[in-house]
């Protein structure tokens, strides 16, 4: 996520439930909309390049754990990185919850990573958490310092929104995105959506508000907003090669489908390698 949103922002106490788990407490939440979001099928992906590569995984900007803790139940240990102490706190929960699990939690900024293990097989930066850093030359950063953590010939794979599928020209009008339930409280909410337009440093502005009803029917209104640098499909070859990985596959989503100017996604799968890049 942005380095600068606070510990304490919205975003973190619905991010749950924006991107549920089928292991969830309301299987409801796991709607069509999911498929859509790329949030239905990437993490039986990850399972099933983590069973090729072996372990141990590291996992950059990992939330509150939705592909961390899958990965580790299959038996993989993961380092979790993320910036966000709030994260991390709701992490920690999870983990404390179900007990022993070989994942531990680093709270670093990916753009000046700095672990004591740099032999990892495979690194994982999904769900759009590389456009979600947005700055052309921390972006290129990240990933300079991602490859200083992956053995030579291991693997990064990189799930992103495809730039081309987007309306470049925002979208104001408010909709409504998808009715869920708050994990937390058990409260039905309602997230409504608006997009800004692209900038001349290819940035937008996602924005929008939850309402949220209690069970007296009041409703309460809190609003998020998040910046994000999309990355066009070249561009991240080149971003890549510069930080010293090779794409090995490029495809439109998480079942092997073919990329095209109309996919939803760029799923990419690139092998570092040897020698690293200078520092």
């Amino acid at each position: 996520m942005n380095a600068n949103i606070p510990d304490n922002d919205v975003s973190i106490e619905y991010y749950d439930s924006d991107y549920p788990s089928p292991d969830g407490p309301f299987p409801e939440n796991v709607d069509e909309i999911t498929e859509y979001q790329g949030v239905a099928h990437d993490v039986a992906r990850y399972l099933e390049i983590a069973r090729e590569t072996g372990g141990p995984v590291l996992e950059l900007c990992c939330g509150t754990g939705r592909v961390a803790l899958p990965l580790a139940r299959a038996g993989f240990a993961v380092t979790a990185v993320d910036v966000s102490a709030g994260m991390l706190a709701a992490l920690h929960k999870k983990l404390t919850a179900e007990g022993a699990l070989p994942v531990t939690p680093v709270r670093q900024d990916i753009t000046q990573l700095e672990l004591e293990r740099r032999d990892f097989p495979l690194a994982i930066i999904g769900f759009n958490s590389l456009p979600c850093i947005p700055d052309f030359t921390l972006q290129r950063r990240a990933l300079a310092a991602i490859a200083r953590h992956v053995a030579p010939g291991g693997l990064l794979v990189i799930d992103a929104i495809n730039l081309l599928s987007l309306p470049l020209s925002g979208d104001p009008v408010p909709k409504p995105f998808f009715t869920r339930r708050n994990v937390h409280s058990g409260n039905t909410y309602t997230r409504f959506a608006l997009i800004g337009a692209m900038d001349a440093e290819q940035r937008q502005r996602l924005h929008g508000w939850y309402d949220e009803s209690d069970a007296a029917g009041a409703v309460r209104r809190r609003h998020y907003s998040l910046l994000w640098r999309p990355i066009a499909r070249f561009e991240l070859q080149l971003m890549l090669e510069g930080a010293g990985f090779e794409i090995v596959s490029l495809e439109g989503g998480h079942r092997g489908e073919a990329f095209g100017a109309g996919s939803p996604r760029m799923f990419v799968r690139a092998r570092r390698t040897d020698p690293a890049p200078v520092r």
